[in-house]
């Protein structure tokens, strides 16, 4: 992927066809959900599930498209931990936060006013996939600040 030239919240939504989602992506989706009511419940002012984003990559006339599960905020300090939902840890949550949504939100939130971190949040975690960076577990997805990728194992009831 090129450079990211431009970014911003979207102004309108995306044209999606409809999806019937069956098996384990309709785990995924309604864990998804489970997440978003935990987190808003959790922090209902730090709080936004699902924003879309719009963005242009150098040299090319066009937006994409993309929507991370959630924003996390803390303006206290300067902070926004960027969540993204998985029913199970995996790799590719890793390239999806660090990959496309940090680079995008960086050009909507200046790295001299914030700072970025990644969070997946998981119901199942196995320490023993393979992660192409170091992990930290944690209890809390908005009060630990490490340079580690932070997972967070949250099991609704």
């Amino acid at each position: 992927m090129n450079p990211i030239s431009s970014a911003r919240f979207s102004p309108t939504l995306p044209r999606l066809p409809p999806h019937h989602y069956s098996g384990r992506a309709r785990l995924g989706i309604r864990y998804e959900a489970a997440v978003h009511e935990y987190l808003d419940d959790r922090y209902p002012e730090r709080y936004v599930p699902a924003p879309w984003l719009n963005y242009s990559c150098a040299g090319e006339s066009h937006f994409h498209w993309c929507q991370p599960d959630g924003l996390l905020f803390w303006p206290e300090n300067g902070r926004i931990t960027i969540i993204e939902a998985k029913y199970q840890h995996t790799p590719r949550a890793h390239q999806q936060l660090l990959g496309l949504y940090t680079p995008v939100l960086k050009k909507i939130f200046p790295e001299n006013l914030w700072t970025l971190e990644v969070c997946e949040v998981v119901k199942w975690f196995d320490p023993a996939i393979s992660f192409p960076t170091k992990i930290r577990l944690v209890e809390d997805p908005l009060y630990i600040t490490t340079p580690a990728f932070k997972v967070h194992i949250f099991k609704p009831h």
